[in-house]
């Protein structure tokens, strides 16, 4: 097995792939575009509860099967089968969810427990958002400040640690056709100095500028049920960058990073 992995050729082969998988998964990524244009508009409809839970999992189906067709383009002999690919997605979703639902509201109660310290603001459970994020400038601005940037970096840090940690588990479970989700865990353990800058040019630029082009497309669109439709639809394309790019960039990481292959001890005559 190969375990040696270099940032620039696992850059370069991460946006190879992105391209060579375009056109194979391009049909899902239109579906996934319109699914996500449905649930935009749901979301924001007066439908109840239903309609909304109901267009996010045909989002989250569609989203899969391109994730799919995407790892079979990527990984030759790959079959990628939807039922493991879509255990483990959830799974991992449902890591990050109970992160942030961990992380979130101890950053809320430490920014509290900072402006109380700080002592300029006297907020309670009424105060009017106006004076909560006047409060909040007030503290960014202070040395308490400087402590609470340094608890949500290290928050930051820690979420994006596991991601990189759990970078192959996607291919990984397209490649073997098993969910695997943290039987990937050890298998990056020496390569984070390589998945970790790599991820700059494959993950991180590719979402800053998605966000930032989703935040104008959303400014700039009508607050209607199209407007939010084609914001919905338009902001996963807009992230299709990052989505084909981390795709490429797992599978290549897995080709070096894989299991090799068991040697079976050859036959000792006489026995």
């Amino acid at each position: 097995m190969t375990t040696r992995l270099a940032v620039l050729p696992l850059i370069s082969a991460a946006w190879t792939g992105a391209r060579a998988a375009l056109k194979p998964a391009g049909l899902w990524l239109i579906l996934f575009a319109m699914a996500g244009g449905l649930y935009g508009a749901a979301l924001r409809s007066e439908m109840g509860f239903w309609v909304p839970f109901g267009a996010a999992i045909l989002a989250f189906l569609a989203g899969t099967e391109f994730s799919r067709r995407t790892y079979r383009a990527l990984i030759p002999g790959a079959k990628a089968p939807f039922l493991p690919l879509a255990h483990a997605n959830l799974s991992v979703y449902f890591l990050f969810l109970l992160l942030l639902v961990f992380i979130a509201p101890l950053l809320n109660l430490l920014s509290g427990i900072l402006i109380r310290a700080k002592g300029t603001f006297a907020l309670g459970a009424e105060s009017p958002s106006e004076e909560v994020g006047a409060a909040m400038l007030d503290l960014l601005a202070s040395t308490y400040g400087a402590v609470f940037i340094l608890c949500c970096l290290i928050g930051a840090g820690l979420i994006c640690w596991i991601a990189l940690r759990l970078t192959l588990y996607g291919a990984a479970t397209a490649a073997t056709g098993k969910a695997h989700v943290f039987r990937t865990w050890g298998l990056t353990k020496g390569g984070l100095k390589t998945l970790a800058p790599a991820s700059l040019a494959t993950h991180v630029l590719p979402f800053i500028l998605g966000v930032g082009v989703n935040g104008a497309l959303h400014r700039a669109l009508p607050d209607t049920g199209i407007g939010h439709f084609i914001g919905g639809a338009a902001g996963v394309i807009v992230f299709a960058p990052f989505l084909l790019a981390g795709h490429g960039m797992a599978a290549a990481a897995w080709e070096k990073l894989k299991p090799g292959e068991p040697v079976l001890a050859p036959p000792v005559s006489g026995d």
